[in-house]
């Protein structure tokens, strides 16, 4: 219940995901922007379909008003307005969160990026994005950054995107949706992410690139910056093996954290329009923040 009345304060604290029309105008009243939030907060908590959720919410009097609900939306209403609420609502949610955390750790955040995928279906196969096939898109990607802490890490920035976007292109939105208030430390990323371009919105943003490199670039003789001065801390980084090692070890976290996410949430979305699965993927990583500050204030 702490988890449910956690989510719901929230809500009421954010403005609302979507416009609606005013009061006492034509029409059906309108169904309550934030309402429709809650509504796919808690389907993404507890792994419910809309039509269950909505039969648990008006099966027990008086829960809805306890969970902060002015009037439960019905299954349908909340389908037709899942894709009203833009992913940057989500995305707000978890920076507030984020917030909330950082009033209980003040020291700088070292964090690590990676990506994972949930499949749009029910069987999925890998070779089937190796090796060509004409489904392109069988799985929406999460792109995150993950705060490694050994107990309760959560998630400091997330974004959704189709399977066939690279992760190097997206580090720049992750790190936007840091709270400036908070500061970094090290920043773990993979191969993937390898750019000098990157290892320059590390430094500026104020944290240390601790980026693992290809070997083309190990080996190459010169790696000129390029324009980017960072470039040379991100080498000097990988080529003191006892210090890389030492900090790029803490980027394990982030892949028990996708392990843990997929076996408490599902390692598929239950939606079949995109708008919808990337709504219900950004969902899940705000039910997981919230369960990380009910966590570490208990």
């Amino acid at each position: 219940m702490v988890v449910f009345q956690t989510l719901s304060r929230l809500v009421d604290e954010s403005p609302p995901p979507y416009a609606v029309r005013g009061p006492h105008t034509r029409g059906r009243p309108p169904a309550d922007p934030r309402d429709v939030a809650r509504f796919l907060l808690i389907r993404a908590l507890e792994g419910w379909s809309f039509d269950t959720t909505f039969a648990h919410l008006t099966a027990i009097p008086g829960l809805p008003h306890l969970l902060g609900f002015r009037r439960v939306p019905h299954a349908s209403t909340v389908i037709g307005h899942v894709d009203r609420i833009p992913p940057s609502y989500w995305q707000g949610l978890v920076q507030q969160l984020n917030l909330r955390l950082g009033r209980t750790f003040r020291a700088p955040w070292n964090i690590a990026g990676d990506s994972t995928g949930a499949a749009m279906r029910e069987y999925l196969r890998w070779r089937d994005q190796r090796h060509g096939s004409s489904r392109h898109r069988d799985f929406v990607k999460l792109h995150a950054l993950v705060v490694t802490r050994a107990q309760g890490p959560w998630f400091a920035a997330v974004h959704a995107t189709p399977s066939n976007v690279t992760d190097v292109t997206e580090l720049g939105e992750l790190l936007a949706q840091l709270p400036a208030e908070i500061p970094l430390g090290n920043v773990t990323l993979d191969k993937g992410y390898q750019s000098r371009r990157n290892a320059q919105l590390i430094v500026d943003r104020g944290g240390r690139p601790v980026m693992d490199l290809k070997a083309s670039v190990l080996g190459a003789r010169h790696s000129y910056p390029k324009g980017h001065t960072a470039w040379k801390m991100a080498l000097r980084e990988r080529r003191d093996r006892r210090r890389f090692r030492c900090r790029y070890r803490r980027r394990t976290i982030i892949e028990g954290v996708f392990g843990a996410f997929k076996a408490r949430f599902g390692a598929k979305v239950r939606c079949k329009v995109f708008e919808h699965q990337v709504a219900e993927m950004l969902a899940r990583t705000v039910v997981w923040d919230a369960l990380a500050v009910v966590y570490h204030e208990a």
